[in-house]
C-alpha cells in the first residue's frame, strides 16, 4: 500500500507572485497581521526577502492550499519554517495561529542580531561528519559555527558569527569543500546564538492553542513521527537552535515505507533535495490551485 507525506517549503521558496491565484484565502488567513502581505507578495520583492515578511508569506500560501486539499496521507514534515504548515496539516494548529506565530518568529529572528553579528553559508561536496569536524576546528570560545541544515548528500548549510562564516567562505575549498556560498540571510539560524530568543517566544506560543497532531509530524528536531501536542510544541521552540534534520527525516519516512513525497507551496525546492536523497519515489509539486485541482481528480 502506498504511504504519502505532504511536505512543506521553508524559507528560500519565496518569489514575487506567489500564491496570486489564492489571494482570497490568505487574505482572510493573515488578517490579524499589521501589514498586507497579500500586497507585498504581489508588489514588494525587497520587502518579501525580509525574514519578517517571507514567514506569514510562505507559511500563508501552503496553509491556503491545505484548505483544499482532498486526499489521505499518512506524515506531515516541514523544513523548519515548513514544520508550520505541516502542523496545520495535521490539526495540531488552526492556520491562522500558525500565520501568527511564523510572523512573530520571522520578527524575532530577524531582530536577534545587529546585521554582520551571523549568518549563514552553504557548504558542498562534504558529509555531515566532516562538516561537524570542520566547524569544532574553526569555532572558538567566543565565536562558532555549527551545522544548521543538513539537506541532502553534499548539501550542509552551517550557521555562526559573521566573522566564522566570512573565515568559511574563504578558506572553504582548502579546507575540503567543493565550495562555501554565503547565504543572503538576516542571522545566524538554527544555531546556538539563536538561544537569545527562546523566551520571549516560547511565552508567545503559550498564548496559541496546540491540540495533538491527527497525523505525525516528523519534526526538524527529533527525525521522529510525534504527535503529542506538548513535545511538538516544546521541539518547535528547540527548531530555533538546532539543526534542521531534513536529509535524515526523508531517511526515516522512506524507511518507514514512504514511496510519494507531495510538497505543497512555492518553489520545487524540497522535491530536489528528496531526489537527491532517493531516486525510487514519487515527488509532485502543488504550488497552484490549478496544480491541486489536477492532482485532486
Amino acid at each position: 500500500m502506498t504511504k504519502r507525506v505532504l511536505m512543506f517549503p521553508g524559507q528560500g521558496s519565496q518569489k514575487l507572485g506567489m500564491a496570486g491565484d489564492l489571494k482570497e484565502s490568505v487574505t482572510a488567513l493573515t488578517k490579524q497581521l499589521d501589514f498586507d502581505i497579500v500586497d507585498i507578495m504581489a508588489h514588494d520583492e525587497a520587502k518579501l526577502s525580509l525574514t519578517e515578511y517571507t514567514q506569514p508569506a510562505i507559511v500563508s500560501h501552503s496553509a491556503a492550499l491545505i484548505e483544499r486539499f482532498k486526499g489521505d496521507f499518512d506524515y506531515t514534515i516541514g523544513h523548519s519554517l515548513g514544520e508550520y504548515a505541516a502542523l496545520v496539516a495535521s490539526g495540531v494548529i488552526r492556520a491562522e495561529d500558525a500565520v501568527q506565530i511564523v510572523a512573530k518568529r520571522g520578527q524575532l529572528m530577524a531582530t536577534a542580531f545587529p546585521k554582520g553579528g551571523g549568518s549563514m553559508a552553504a557548504v558542498l561536496g562534504l558529509d555531515i561528519k566532516e562538516v561537524e569536524a570542520l566547524c569544532q576546528e574553526i569555532s572558538t570560545e567566543d565565536a562558532v559555527i555549527e551545522p544548521a541544515n543538513i539537506n541532502c548528500p553534499g548539501q550542509i548549510v552551517v550557521s555562526g558569527h559573521q566573522s566564522k562564516i566570512d573565515e568559511l567562505v574563504k578558506n572553504g575549498k582548502s579546507l575540503g569543500a567543493k565550495r562555501v556560498l554565503p547565504l543572503n540571510v538576516s542571522g545566524p539560524f538554527h544555531s546556538s546564538m539563536m538561544k537569545v530568543i527562546e523566551t520571549e517566544f516560547s511565552e508567545f506560543l503559550d498564548g496559541f492553542e496546540f491540540k495533538d497532531a491527527k497525523v505525525a509530524v516528523v519534526q526538524n528536531v527529533s527525525v521522529a513521527p510525534e504527535t503529542d501536542a506538548a513535545t511538538i510544541k516544546r521541539q518547535l521552540i528547540e527548531q530555533l537552535y538546532s539543526p534542521v534534520r531534513f536529509e535524515q527525516s526523508v531517511q526515516h519516512l522512506i524507511d518507514a515505507g514512504v514511496t510519494e513525497f507531495v510538497e505543497i507551496g512555492p518553489g520545487k525546492v524540497l522535491g530536489g533535495l528528496v531526489k537527491k536523497i532517493s531516486r525510487d519515489v514519487t515527488i509532485t509539486s502543488i504550488e497552484t490551485i490549478e496544480d491541486l485541482e489536477g492532482w485532486n481528480h
